[in-house]
């Protein structure tokens, strides 16, 4: 199982921890949260966390935001009616604010009092020292208040009318401001579109102004919710938008080489299209930029991973965000046919593989990529089960068991950074009898003897792609060996080697998917009630047989 950051178990219960990145800790006024998520499953713990920290994610983001607000290229329609929607509600929610602030309307009607005996009296020393604040006592405003109030909001009722009568625009540029960064929008005067918003918002602050003054006369003027919408979702957004949301929508099973992937397909599109606003992509442009990457591409295979990389990323738009209305690339392709098809290893590239020093004379690679010990043993351990490069290099000393009288790897991803490509590939594979002759299983008992947790400790693992430089390793040794090209066979041939042989010895494709990890296909009778036992997969295995294959016990550990 993937592991998942700050998941911890407390008593009965996960957790899952957040750390609060240093710019923002003053705004959250603390450096981390621990945030229960009510199950004491771990697998439905994992899945509960990473959608939890997706979602502070997010809030981190929106809250970076608002703190250092950006530019915008231009003020759109949409955007200018976020910005004035939020005036209005402003407003009115200031009101509603002074009306239950009794130590400030007694302040108020304080002051005016003072003032209209200065008026009479222009010697008079003024007192401002208002009477002690009076209890709320449900009863609301006194006369005095409601008067001193309804004056204030006839002054600014006025003042907006001559303002929209003038259309002074500065009057409300700075409350237009205030909320554009609580958007995380830093507004200019100067950006295109920019005079249209503040008009538009010019009219929102003298419709509320209005709406105050009519409250004085007991006119029911609800204030509407301070809307909290993140402009992006109003603005023109770009592809660009929709691989971020993508990359943050929390799927465990994307690799980091397949959100690099999309990237570079993403770079790619914007190199030919820049600044493409989402629903300006068309069908007609798929068809053209088809035809460019048909050109371009070295391959048809890469010309067709590029372009399904962009209609994947529309088919999130539209399916998901519902940006788009539909997908509009749907059906677009580009045919590539597979130019080096797998196929098993022959007799004589397995007998010049095994015929090197390495398997003759326990000649050990001096390459750090090889891993040591793990050259000899991870060719062996693919030629005799077929299991995936990956499941292999990712092998810990723990997932070397005895069940059932069985010696066995166990195949899983619950290790740290142990991944599994499907889930029919968690199995338990039974040691071929050759791999113990040759001292496997004491070369195992040798590393669990140090304390080493990974099988090869001296194999670097490429995080997400544990197989990536043993892969690279392996493919430098079997062309220095002669097999060099497109037609040299790889690694995963062991798999296509195994099951003929399996096949051959009369065990059926369920039992063979059983061992090499394949998900089965059939009935559900076939496909849910079949079982096999560690026995009948032991059988399979030991038909996995190379008669003119002569492999001398020259490990240090062999029997």
């Amino acid at each position: 199982m993937a592991k998942v950051e700050g998941l911890n178990l407390r008593g009965s219960q996960y957790y899952v921890r957040v750390v609060i990145p240093d710019d923002l800790k003053a705004s959250y006024g603390k450096t981390r949260v621990n945030l229960s998520l009510g199950t004491s499953d771990r697998r439905t713990a994992t899945l509960l966390a990473t959608i939890k920290r997706a979602e502070w994610l997010a809030d981190f983001e929106a809250k970076r935001s608002e703190l250092k607000p950006s530019g915008v290229a231009a003020i759109s329609p949409q955007l200018a009616a976020l910005l004035a929607e939020r005036v209005r509600a402003s407003l009115l929610a200031d009101d509603d604010r002074i009306r239950s602030d009794l130590p400030l309307l007694a302040e108020m009607v304080h002051i005016r009092r003072e003032l209209d005996l200065r008026a009479l009296n222009p010697l008079r020393i003024p007192q401002w020292d208002p009477k002690e604040t009076r209890a709320d006592d449900l009863t609301g405003l006194t006369p005095e208040e409601a008067d001193e109030l309804a004056g204030l909001n006839a002054y600014l009722d006025g003042k907006s009318a001559v303002a929209l009568a003038g259309r002074n625009l500065a009057a409300v540029l700075p409350i237009v401001k205030a909320e554009a960064g609580k958007v995380g929008v830093a507004f200019d005067a100067k950006t295109p579109g920019a005079r249209e918003a503040l008009l538009m918002c010019l009219k929102a602050y003298r419709t509320a102004h209005r709406e105050r003054a009519m409250r004085d006369a007991g006119e029911v003027i609800d204030t509407p919710v301070v809307l909290t919408t993140s402009p992006a979702a109003l603005m023109a957004r770009a592809l660009r938008d929709v691989y971020d949301r993508w990359q943050l929508s929390g799927d465990a099973t994307r690799s980091a080489d397949s959100i690099a992937a999309y990237g570079r397909a993403l770079k790619q599109f914007e190199g030919q299209y820049p600044a493409t606003r989402l629903e300006a992509i068309t069908r007609e442009m798929g068809d053209n930029y088809r035809s460019w990457l048909r050109a371009e591409c070295n391959t048809p295979k890469t010309a067709r991973d590029r372009l399904t990389a962009i209609k994947s990323l529309l088919k999130y738009a539209a399916e998901t965000l519902e940006w788009l209305p539909k997908q509009p690339w749907r059906g677009l392709d580009i045919k590539a046919t597979t130019t080096n098809k797998r196929r098993p290893w022959t007799d004589e590239e397995l007998t010049r593989l095994f015929a090197a020093p390495l398997h003759t004379a326990y000649a050990i690679p001096k390459a750090r990529t090889g891993g040591k010990e793990a050259a000899y043993w991870v060719l062996l351990l693919g030629l005799f089960t077929g299991t995936r490069l990956g499941e292999l290099c990712q092998l810990r000393t723990v997932d070397v068991k005895t069940l059932e009288g069985i010696p066995v790897l166990v195949l899983t991803n619950e290790g740290e950074d142990q991944s599994i490509k499907s889930a029919a590939g968690h199995r338990s594979v039974p040691i071929h009898s050759e791999l113990i002759r040759l001292g496997f299983l004491g070369y195992v008992e040798f590393i669990q003897a140090t304390g080493a947790d990974s099988l090869w400790p001296a194999l670097p693992l490429r995080k997400g792609k544990p197989s990536d430089l043993f892969g690279r390793w392996f493919k430098d040794y079997r062309e220095g060996l002669g097999m060099v090209g497109a037609g040299g066979a790889s690694f995963h041939y062991f798999r296509h080697t195994v099951r003929p042989l399996m096949r051959r010895a009369g065990f059926s494709e369920g039992t063979q998917d059983k061992v090499t990890g394949h998900k089965t296909q059939g009935s559900i009778g076939s496909t849910v009630y079949d079982h096999w036992t560690l026995k009948e997969l032991q059988s399979a295995v030991e038909a996995i047989r190379f008669p003119g294959l002569l492999l001398p016990a020259v490990s240090p550990h062999a029997v």
